[in-house]
């Protein structure tokens, strides 16, 4: 689907999009409190009202599902809290996830041609190096941020009975947690990487290669397993999609016998105790609330913390407890359908005739598989960051379909592929809730 909006409404995106990952108010106190964000959003969302109608049409949800599993999350948000008769959540959730979906919508409406996509990608790559290279800075004491504080975590006690601490590295704003900032790094890593190979640069590319230090410094002062996790999934798509599975499987193999040497604590996953037990419990103690009546629609937005005191660590279980079996069928197929898409264009050998496009494809699954592993241990089922992934998927596709042979979109909703749905989501309910079983110790 191919809309034309005016450049200042991407230039007022980006900006906004940029204020997401820096937070210029939490660098300088001064601005706390200006309504920055807003006033960018929103105009750039007035700028591109014509074309977000577009996107919103029956037919263009059809052609892009990825959009109508977006306003899904925000209908089962409402639809959570109503049927538990909490009528102040409803409003508050609901305008919390209305947020969301429109910087998504002003995404979809404005990344809209490959050399928007590209400025966005850069944007982004841009973006995630100062905002980690703050928060590197910090970390180390280079530049104090009196706002950013760093996890610290007890590991355990010395001969002489002293506790012993693990400080780890978190960032601005919706960042500030390790495995959070790990999935900023990877994906800023795949960014930084799809620049550095990128021929429109030049000789200028070479530029690209300066963030690695940093961002290994940094991934490794998260001391994130997640983060290990996410990479992996990331680096198997890109082979997959560059150079074939059974290339990428023989690389993984290798990767996984080298990381316990490499990585010490981050390689060291274990699921029978520790942190990776506790997170299993509150998987079970979320499903245990999720019994029926509850199981349509969920215990409500926001309520698992209540629950559990503490959220999933989980987006996927967190997302079907909360919303039930029908917003985290709408949570699910937002991934669902990206993925499907980028698996479209590679299995059924489609003709982008748009070098660029064809270029980006294998960065693209790259990022994707990153983020849906990474909210294996993190509950982001709501947060701009989530949809800025998500959102630039479906960018990404609509923008594919119309260098298409003939122009056509990528994806359809049809019966076929809602059946393919419904069952990829029934099978991450069942997974979730097998791994629950089979691994909780109580």
């Amino acid at each position: 689907m191919k809309v034309s909006t005016s450049h200042s409404a991407f230039a007022c995106f980006l900006a906004a999009n940029a204020t997401i990952y820096v937070r210029p108010w939490e660098i300088f106190p001064a601005l706390n409190g200006l309504p920055i964000y807003l006033g960018l959003i929103v105009a750039a969302g007035l700028l591109s009202y014509q074309s977000i109608q577009l996107h919103l049409r029956p037919l263009s949800l059809l052609a892009q599902p990825i959009t109508l599993c977006v306003l899904g999350v925000c209908a089962a948000v409402a639809v959570s809290h109503l049927t538990n008769g909490y009528l102040g959540g409803m409003v508050s959730g609901t305008v919390m996830m209305a947020k969301t979906v429109a910087y998504y919508l002003v995404l979809v409406a404005t990344v809209n041609t490959p050399q928007r996509l590209r400025v966005f990608m850069i944007s982004l790559a841009i973006c995630g190096v100062v905002s980690i290279g703050i928060a590197v800075a910090d970390y180390h004491n280079v530049v104090p941020i009196e706002s950013l504080t760093h996890i610290k975590e007890r590991t355990g006690y010395s001969p002489t009975g002293v506790d012993q601490f693990l400080i780890r590295l978190c960032g601005l704003g919706m960042f500030h947690d390790p495995n959070d900032m790990s999935l900023l790094i990877i994906t800023t890593g795949i960014l930084c990487t799809a620049q550095l190979f990128d021929r429109q640069w030049g000789q200028a590319r070479i530029f690209w290669v300066l963030p690695y230090p940093l961002l290994l410094l940094a991934l490794l002062d998260t001391h994130s397993r997640g983060g290990l996790i996410a990479g992996g999934a990331g680096a198997m798509a890109f082979l997959s999609m560059r150079y074939g599975r059974s290339f990428a499987i023989a690389a993984l193999g290798l990767g996984v016998l080298a990381a316990p040497l490499a990585l010490g604590r981050m390689a060291n996953i274990d699921l029978s105790s520790g942190t990776g037990q506790q997170r299993i419990r509150l998987w079970s103690e979320g499903f245990t609330a999720i019994q029926s009546p509850r199981l349509l629609f969920g215990i409500g937005q926001g309520m698992y913390e209540d629950l559990a005191n503490y959220v999933a660590h989980n987006s996927y279980v967190h997302a079907f407890v909360e919303l039930g079996l029908f917003g985290g069928t709408f949570f699910v197929g937002c991934l669902f359908f990206a993925g499907y898409g980028l698996y479209r264009l590679k299995a059924d050998s489609e003709a982008v005739y748009e070098p660029q496009l064809q270029y980006y494809q294998p960065f693209m699954a790259a990022i994707l598989a990153t983020w849906c592993a990474g909210m294996l241990s993190l509950s982001r089922c709501y947060p701009p960051p989530t949809y800025t992934i998500i959102g630039m998927m479906a960018a990404y596709l609509n923008i594919t379909g119309a260098y298409l042979e003939p122009a056509r979109p990528v994806i359809w909703l049809n019966r076929g592929l809602r059946r393919r749905w419904l069952c990829g989501s029934g099978l991450v309910f069942v997974a979730m809730f097998a791994a629950t079983r089979l691994l909780a110790r109580f």
